[in-house]
Order: structure tokens, then sequence, then C-alpha cells
């Protein structure tokens, strides 16, 4: 598997941030309403579900991560617990390790 330069950009940090520190809490900021701490679970290749002989097939990373706290959540999103996947086409306005480095 090869990063699109599009997803190379994107994921490259918070791959190597959740490999190296992978049970450490992350910050998740999809804008001022939705904000979320959560702990990385698996590093994972999957696909956007199409057949693989559609021109529109695409293969991808993801990183799954369980949600460990709702800080703000106003459109009841996320439930602790759960696994949420972050990949290049739904990353978070602002990732933040667990030093409060944005990554």
């Amino acid at each position: 598997m090869f990063f699109s330069k599009e997803e190379k950009r994107i994921m490259t940090k918070l791959l190597q941030e959740v490999t190296d520190n992978n049970n450490q809490i992350y910050r998740l900021e999809y804008g001022e309403d939705e904000v979320i701490e959560v702990c990385p679970d698996t590093i994972y290749e999957t696909d956007n579900g199409l057949d693989e002989d559609d021109e529109n097939y695409e293969e991808y990373i993801a990183c799954a991560m369980r949600v460990v706290r709702i800080i703000t959540d106003t459109n009841n999103k996320f439930i602790v617990g759960d696994l949420i996947e972050v990949n290049y086409r739904n990353y978070p306005l602002k990732v933040i390790n667990y030093r409060g480095d944005s990554i």
C-alpha cells in the first residue's frame, strides 16, 4: 500500500505519533461543538466500500480510536467507549497530543 499525496500530508504525523505513543490520550477537535479525548486502538488498511474494479475505489490507512471523554458534543455524535475512525477524509480540525502539542 502507498499513500496518496493528500493522505500522506494529512495522516503522517498522526500515524507516527500514535505508533510511538499508542497508550496516550489525544484530544480531537472537530469544531467548537465537537471536542473529545481518545486513545488509539488500531491502525489498519481499509477502503471506501466500492468494488475493486470501480474507478472510484480507494484504499487508505485509518486509525481506530476509543472515545474516553466527551468535552463538547452538542449533536450527541459520540459515546464514551465507542470506537471512531480517523482517516484523511474525516480528519479533525485539530489533534492535540498528551504533551499539548498540535499535530
